[in-house]
């Protein structure tokens, strides 16, 4: 327990000894370096804090000493003197300036760092207080000083070769696919005996993986922001692990973002800049965890939707000088858009307040412009399937090539694993060669992806897109705030609003893949040529590919 620091008035009634001498004043300080330790048994301080205090009150008997203010840290580590109760006390030994002894049970309860050590000792010297360790006989003669010093350096020795070798053993545990430290949330740490011995491991959480899996699933759609998402998963029950006493909280905005990137998902361990196959089971495959990723990076720019959701803020941006545009509410009623550099006097635009409705009535007009004729649309899509069968049988050796070298890293990757598993590579080389070979195997899985899978993507892409061009101004003005909301994200980068002759309008527009290729005049005129001579494409062209569109437009949001 914590004793209340006592008044000037109150220290000059304490009574005096047999002698007429004032009473000795002392204070105690305990600590435990875990919360475990601080909680075992019925006891809420558990058996090391009450047996410390034991001792130390004891220790001041010896001493006649009146013990005067108890301080307790639990579960802090000596490593820093940054612990909330040792701090307490250090200050209320120099306030009262009439401590005469700072009591504890060993030396390494006060610090496990010699220059902490020493800078702690020198200010309680300054406050004219004594530490005494009741387990080393330290005091103020030479050979007490060198004690200290010696039991001072043996304790930040302690400390040092034990985090060592927790990290050799964290480190070990990885290699072989284990989980150094506390598993995320949708799994449990569990303990098993096989054997007789004690097995720690990690299993799926029954309760909360399935929440876990649907976030994935849920924001993979584009139609979640981080912070709906994890208002939805509060109301869904999913709630942090449980930390000793304290209530598991509901989770944070920034924590459901680090889930959702969290690789330890795909059943893969990351331990000091090495990945390695985890033992665990894997909660979403990597095609989900890909499709999250690019919503992720789409969204990082941000689609606040805090006060006022609208299915343009994100989409519409000021043509004068490129600010983002932003969404108020004036009197209560009233919805304006605004320019962001404007209000935050960045740059000298005079862009003025916008009413959002005929914000909203530009864009609508701007579709019209991106209508495609059932002619032209025919043509496109003719040349489009003409291109991609030539180019797909110009692939084939390609494709050979990288499915040899994706298995040829692969088998290098295993004999890497087992050297590092049994020592023979050094883990500083382990985890270059990884690098090069991670490296190595994305850039032969995209040529294989390119080669041999993306072109049905692209047909299937530009094919859906081709249909939505066919109607979209339509498909526009007939959908809710949630399909314009998709099919802006979807056809447009940016639309940059502009007022020309007092008239809201939108000025210009950066467009995504795949519609600014289908919209691009010569790849139009190009489709219409092969639409009108297939089966003559000469067998000796290039590749058009970068020409069709960029990798990243393959997979476009979800409309």
């Amino acid at each position: 327990m914590n004793l209340p620091a006592l008044s000037t008035e109150a220290v000059a009634e304490l009574p005096s000894s047999p002698a007429g001498r004032r009473k000795k004043r002392a204070v105690i300080y305990l600590r435990v370096s875990t919360a475990k330790q601080a909680a075992k048994d019925t006891d809420p301080d558990g058996y090391s804090i009450p047996a410390q205090e034991d001792v130390c009150r004891r220790k001041a008997e010896a001493l006649d000493a009146e013990v005067v203010a108890v301080f307790i840290d639990k579960g802090e580590s000596a490593k820093t003197a940054d612990r909330r109760d040792f701090q307490r006390m250090l200050t209320f030994v120099k306030a009262d300036g009439d401590i005469d002894y700072v009591i504890l049970d060993k030396v390494d309860r006060f610090a496990r760092n010699r220059r902490d050590d020493a800078n702690m000792m020198f200010e309680l010297q300054m406050a004219g207080a004594q530490l005494v360790s009741v387990k080393e006989n330290i005091d103020e003669t030479p050979s007490g000083q060198l004690l200290h010093a010696i039991m001072a350096g043996i304790a930040e020795f302690y400390s040092r070769n034990l985090a060592t070798e927790a990290l050799k053993g964290m480190t070990q545990k990885a290699k072989v696919g284990g989980t150094p430290g506390r598993a995320p949330i949708g799994y449990c740490n569990t303990r098993r005996k096989i054997d007789g011995r004690e097995i720690r491991t990690v299993e799926v959480d029954p309760e909360r993986a399935p929440l876990v899996q649907w976030a994935f699933e849920a924001y993979a759609t584009g139609r979640w922001t981080i912070r709906t998402l994890t208002a939805e998963l509060g109301a869904k029950g999913l709630r942090a692990l449980s930390n000793g006493k304290k209530v598991p909280d509901q989770l944070q905005p920034s924590r459901v973002a680090r889930l959702l990137s969290n690789r330890y998902y795909l059943g893969v361990v990351s331990f000091r800049g090495v990945e390695y196959q985890g033992r665990h089971q894997p909660l979403i495959p990597q095609s989900l965890f890909d499709r999250v990723q690019d919503v992720l990076a789409m969204n990082q720019a941000g689609e606040k939707q805090r006060t006022h959701r609208h299915y343009l803020k994100s989409s519409v941006f000021c043509f004068r000088c490129g600010s983002r545009f932003c969404i108020t509410n004036a009197k209560g009623q009233y919805l304006y858009f605004f320019c962001v550099g404007r209000q935050q006097k960045r740059t000298d635009c005079d862009m003025p307040y916008l009413p959002v409705a005929e914000v909203e009535k530009a864009v609508e007009e701007y579709y019209k412009t991106l209508r495609l004729p059932a002619e032209l649309q025919y043509q496109v899509r003719a040349g489009l399937q003409a291109e991609l069968d030539q180019q797909q049988a110009q692939a084939e050796p390609e494709i050979r090539y990288a499915r040899r070298r994706v298995g040829e890293l692969e088998q290098e990757r295993r004999r890497l694993a087992r050297g590092v598993v049994t020592g023979a590579i050094p883990e500083d080389l382990a985890r270059e060669e990884q690098e090069r070979i991670s490296h190595e195997l994305t850039q032969a899985q995209r040529l294989l992806d390119t080669a041999q899978v993306v072109y049905a993507k692209i047909e299937d892409t530009l094919n859906q897109a081709l249909q939505l061009l066919g109607r979209c101004d339509e498909l526009y003005r007939l959908g809710g705030p949630e399909t314009r909301r998709l099919a802006n994200r979807f056809f447009f980068e940016k639309l940059l609003i502009d007022v020309v002759e007092d008239e809201v309008t939108v000025a210009r527009a950066v467009l995504r893949e795949p519609i600014a290729t289908l919209l691009a005049e010569d790849f139009q005129a190009r489709m219409a040529a092969n639409a009108t001579n297939l089966g003559r494409l000469s067998d000796d062209r290039g590749s058009k590919m970068s020409s069709l569109v960029r990798s990243e437009g393959f997979e476009p949001p979800t409309f």
